[in-house]
């Protein structure tokens, strides 16, 4: 029943957003009583924090779909970008998104929140770990993957109002021209003081 009601709950989020994700319109959709939700998500809050795990399976799942996609570029860090991107454009990506946006002002959804992004942050830094491989012994990798994540988080949020596919190819082709030197410049460091 708990991974019913998940699945229920992911569903209204992406296609009603955080305000449609009520309590009685989960319940609805995965066709239970009130005490059986009560039973697994005490709170909405608990309800809302829970769906994280579901949204980054997800989020990995589209990754995963980039990465055997017949256009895939023959440049390791461009494909690691693009897969990225890819999953920066899914629904279930937008609503985790739109859940982090909401918990500015909703103390309880936010203290749930952090609990349950801290969970998920192992499989995303896994994820990342295995995108960004080629870089792994980079002193900059750390830094580098982060700011990846953050301009992946900023290019969906930007894409909700306005979308062009050639501004787009631009910001993802200048951003990995961005990353690639520092990639390079902390691998060389770092096999220098290991060949010391």
């Amino acid at each position: 029943m708990r991974q019913i009601l998940l699945d229920a709950a992911v569903g209204c989020l992406i296609e009603l957003g955080v305000a449609g994700t009520t309590t009685l319109a989960v319940q609805r959709r995965a066709g239970a009583s009130r005490g059986a939700l009560l039973h697994h998500f005490p709170t909405h809050a608990d309800l809302l924090a829970a769906s994280v795990a579901e949204l980054v399976k997800r989020n990995e799942q589209a990754v995963v779909t980039s990465r055997t996609g017949a256009s895939r570029p023959h440049d390791p860090l461009r494909a690691a970008v693009d897969a990225l991107a890819f999953a920066g454009r899914q629904p279930s990506y937008l609503a985790e998104l739109e859940l982090w946006a909401v918990a500015r002002t909703d103390r309880p959804l936010r203290q749930a929140l952090i609990a349950a992004e801290r969970a998920a942050k192992r499989e995303i830094d896994r994820v990342s770990a295995e995108l960004f491989a080629d870089w792994a012994g980079s002193e900059a990798y750390d830094d580098a993957v982060a700011l990846t994540q953050h301009f992946v988080r900023g290019l969906a949020i930007s894409e909700n109002l306005r979308s062009s596919q050639t501004r787009r190819e631009r910001l993802l082709s200048a951003w990995t021209e961005a990353m690639r030197p520092l990639l390079e410049r902390g691998a060389k460091k770092h096999t220098r003081r290991a060949a010391r």
